[in-house]
């Protein structure tokens, strides 16, 4: 049985265990899947014995992915907001008509391979797991649809890639327990692109039945006796196998006849519970009083709301942002400074001196420990912990440090008791080194009160690069009621943290939009200019004017858009009309989705009039329309780059085949830094458009693709101007191109007006001698031939300024004798 088209098939087999390790040459046809789902289960043994000897052979041959009970997604939120944002401006009935597919398409999503048809495959299932996602679930808002598509957008991202491994075997997944609907879609989208998919669930909880209703994706083998889902086979035997660090031990006798383990160790006492606090403006709220917070509880067993907030990236403004940030530290740098206890860390935490270590008792190091318990339980015993001489404080700081500890054993991969002892002392440390101060600074008569007073509680500032254990110490800060805030101005500051708070439960995250360069912590405030209300009012009325819908447009409103020509099927007579028209009175142009279509002209005009003057008219209109390049002679590209120099531009190719952007703005060959950022990032997009855009004729391998940068990077200036004074829904630039030979345009031509096509540029090729030119080099499908009734040979091309336009009477004129 075969489903789907002739492209990729969904191949039924007898025995899925054997078959999906089979070669794709060893299949019937060159393009067989299999997708299956197992529910259900006979015999558990047997069937559980299977899937470990499949997943051992799976691995081995690897291109392989396992999802254990669900598909991960990434916790960046600075790439989940970045692709939300592609669909900002789309509307609900855009996303059934193909326009979100050619949007992630033209933002290089579905170029995964440098294969164009793997690519396309990969949009041709896109678009078909959508519609049935519409189709199925009948979203009433954009936002739901949004969130579906962001989701399989972002593991597309993560799990896509195997799809480009060259390999004899075509990737595989199998799917551990009962996919969740949206997995469900995701499932038959990997199995659409290549991969083989097996769905392993015991359980009879088959959210397929409710997307797949009539099994056209996938294929069902249903058993006869239902299971809970327990833990993957070769899970448990490795749980088995693994050797811990720490096996358990029998809990310890203490002489008062307490026992012993991390969760009692002395720990029985009264305690400050911490709770964490979330706000949108902890800068503003981090000064407020704990007694005046919501939440608090005061004596005799203190409840207090503290913030441990991560503020990373820089909030947007209509004004200079940099400053307006950088102001902002400034200004809560002086107001924590005020509160009188406040510590802060600009260079990181200073690692514990020789004289600090030296207060460590040396039986510490050279004693056997059992196991982790035992390290906890002689740190307390030795009494090396900082003592505030108040009870309830006392009792925190020791109950905040077992948890660190323990949260650490859990959160570190490949640890041992020396790696745990090592970062308890640190952590005794650092504790002894700012508890005592810090809280002292709070409250000066600590040791003479019988209760400490939790109205106003420490303030921690980290700014910059942190690290691992560095974030554990100011989690201990948090858990004995210390107000903690993060600061980095990128995301790539916040990556230690994605890794100790996955779950987002220990810290609140403000994940700004815009991210700058780490720089020195501001040590005065900066100048700035502050829009005015009149001023903030003018650019809402302007955004509200000057819209995609309403079809007004300012200069240069779109110059961060990228364009995308929609080349016109014309007569002769109506390419010489709308030669001049502007961009946006032709037919086809719109601004959707951050894109300006164009509609511009690309023709070829074979031969003369009968009448010679008429020709020559002709193409003096052509030439003489505002901003048109006149080329008289071809070849006309000269080539400006050595063979050596050619070559030495690989590296500017990146895994997927296409030129990574920084590194040609910083290649040495790049001459095109004094143009706007915006156009110098339009021109690099639109090499990489040309380079999977099908228009030239010859095959775009890896040589090819380097004489195309080099091609367009040392192109004649006159040809830059053309594409600098573009403002795309005004005056369209043009190239007029005079052919009267037999050399025919070269290689380097070709590329030039191919990459004019591309961005919207008007392209007009006059061949008097009918000669086979531009078609040997351009797809013939791209541009119109118009064939003018007379051929001429060597025609020479006049001075087009002497061609004037003689009048002729009409015919009313003749008849009434009127000259």
């Amino acid at each position: 049985m075969e489903i789907r088209d002739n492209k990729t098939h969904l191949k039924q087999i007898d025995d899925i265990f054997t078959d999906i390790l089979s070669p794709m040459i060893q299949r019937e046809g060159s393009s067989k899947v299999y997708f299956y789902r197992i529910i259900g289960c006979d015999d558990e043994e047997q069937y559980l014995a299977e899937i470990v000897r499949l997943d051992e052979k799976l691995r081995s041959i690897g291109n392989y992915i396992f999802f254990d009970e669900r598909i991960q997604i990434t916790n960046d939120s600075s790439l989940i907001e970045q692709a939300r944002k592609l669909f900002e401006q789309v509307p609900l009935k855009d996303f059934s008509n193909g326009a979100v597919s050619n949007l992630l398409d033209a933002q290089g999503y579905f170029s995964l391979s440098s294969d164009l048809q793997i690519n396309r495959k990969i949009k041709d299932a896109f678009g078909i797991v959508l519609n049935l996602y519409l189709s199925n679930d009948r979203p009433v808002n954009v936002s739901i649809v949004v969130n579906f598509v962001t989701k399989m957008l972002l593991w597309l991202v993560d799990y896509g890639k195997h799809i480009a491994k060259k390999s004899l075997y075509n990737p595989k997944i199998i799917y551990w327990g009962s996919p969740k609907t949206h997995e469900v879609y995701f499932l038959i989208f990997m199995s659409l692109i290549g991969y083989d998919v097996l769905v392993l669930n015991t359980s009879f909880n088959d959210r397929f039945e409710q997307v797949d209703k009539q099994n056209i994706f996938s294929f069902v083998i249903k058993k006869t006796q239902e299971l809970p889902i327990h833990a993957f086979p070769t899970k448990k035997i490795q749980e088995v196998q693994q050797t811990h660090i720490e096996q358990p031990t029998k809990p310890q006798q203490k002489t008062n006849g307490e026992l012993i383990n991390s969760n009692t160790l002395l720990l029985k006492d009264p305690i400050v519970v911490v709770k964490l606090k979330r706000s949108e403006n902890p800068f503003e709220e981090v000064l407020i009083p704990l007694n005046k917070r919501s939440g608090y509880v005061g004596d005799p067993y203190p409840i207090v709301p503290t913030h441990f907030v991560r503020y990373i990236g820089v909030p947007s403004s209509s004004d200079d942002l940099e400053t307006e940030y950088y102001n902002k530290l400034y200004t809560l740098d002086k107001a924590l400074q005020t509160s009188g206890c406040y510590l802060k860390f600009l260079e990181g935490i200073p690692a514990p001196s020789a004289a600090e270590g030296a207060q460590i008792p040396p039986g510490f190091i050279t004693n056997l420990y059992k196991d982790r318990l035992g390290i906890l339980e002689q740190i307390l015993q030795a009494k090396i912990l900082p003592h505030m001489n108040n009870k309830l404080l006392d009792n925190t700081i020791r109950k905040t440090f077992v948890d660190v500890v323990d949260l650490f054993a859990e959160k570190s991969s490949n640890i041992n008791l020396s790696i745990v002892l090592n970062f308890s002392l640190k952590m005794v440390t650092w504790l002894n080194r700012y508890l005592p101060k810090l809280f002292a600074q709070c409250n000066p008569e600590m040791s003479t009160r019988a209760e400490y007073n939790f109205g106003h509680n420490p303030k921690i500032l980290f700014y910059g690069t942190i690290k691992p254990h560095e974030i554990y110490l100011l989690e201990a800060f948090h858990k004995i009621g210390c107000d903690v805030l993060f600061i980095h101005s990128s995301n790539e500051g916040d990556k230690p943290f994605q890794i100790f708070d996955k779950e987002m439960s220990l810290t609140h995250l403000i994940n700004n939009k815009q991210n700058l360069s780490l720089a020195p912590f501001p040590e005065s405030e900066r100048l700035i200019r502050k829009s005015t209300i009149a001023y903030n009012a003018s650019k809402e009325i302007e955004e509200t004017i000057y819209s995609e819908e309403v079809g007004l447009f300012k200069p240069w409103q779109f110059e961060s858009y990228l364009t995308q020509p929609i080349t016109l099927k014309t007569t002769y007579d109506e390419l010489k009309i709308l030669w001049r028209e502007p961009s946006k009175l032709r037919p086809e142009f719109k601004v959707q989705n951050k894109k300006v279509y164009i509609p511009n002209l690309f023709a070829k005009i074979n031969g003369v009039n009968e009448d010679l003057d008429a020709y020559w008219l002709d193409l003096k209109e052509f030439s003489f329309a505002p901003n048109t390049k006149l080329i008289k002679d071809v070849p006309f590209t000269e080539i400006n780059y050595t063979k050596q120099e050619l070559y030495q531009t690989d590296y500017l190719l990146n895994e997927l085949g296409f030129f990574d952007d920084v590194k040609v703005r910083k290649s040495r060959h790049y001459r095109f830094g004094y143009l706007k950022a915006d156009l110098q990032h339009f021109l690099i997009a639109k090499i990489n458009e040309l380079l999977s855009s099908g228009i030239l004729l010859s095959k775009v391998d890896e040589k090819f693709k380097l004489k195309i940068l080099m091609t367009i990077l040392t192109m004649d200036d006159s040809l830059i101007k053309l594409i600098e004074v573009f403002d795309f829904p005004h005056d369209i630039p043009k190239v007029v191109v005079y052919d009267n030979k037999k050399e025919t345009f070269s290689e380097a031509d070709a590329i030039l007006l191919a990459y004019f096509n591309l961005i919207g540029i008007d392209v007009v090729i006059f061949t008097p001698t009918n000669y086979k030119t531009i078609e040997q080099q351009i797809k013939p499908s791209l541009f119109d031939v118009h064939q003018l009734p007379l051929v001429k040979f060597d025609l020479t091309l006049p001075s087009l300024d002497s061609i004037t336009s003689a009048h002729k009477p009409g015919i009313l004129s003749r008849f009434f004798n009127l000259r």
